[in-house]
């Protein structure tokens, strides 16, 4: 067993796979819990969708690494909308509020 695992963290993507493993599994769980902090979710399933695309190309797995494109491109909808629109829009009130002297 412990000749398996030492094989197994030998392998050269097995820090990349536990990277983007923990990083979809924290996205999940922060996303899920609906905090003050679920906007984050997002950047972590985006660092997870990095790890996973290096995975698949790393190892052949053309149609997984397609699949990791979409899901890259749902993180950024996900990062543009919790994330970017939102201090957008917040900036945009400040100076709307300083020019009108509210």
């Amino acid at each position: 067993m412990i000749e398996q695992l030492q094989t197994t963290l030998q392998t050269p993507f097995i820090w990349v796979e536990i990277f983007a493993t923990t990083c979809g599994l924290f996205g999940s769980f922060v996303l899920a819990c609906k905090g003050r902090h679920a906007q984050w979710g997002w950047v972590l399933f985006a660092l997870s969708n990095i790890g996973w695309l290096a995975f698949g190309y790393g190892y052949g797995h053309w149609f997984f690494f397609i699949q990791q494109i979409g899901y890259s491109i749902t993180s950024a909808i996900g990062i543009w909308k919790w994330l970017i629109e939102p201090a957008i829009n917040r900036r945009y009130e400040r100076v709307v509020r300083e020019v009108l002297g509210l």
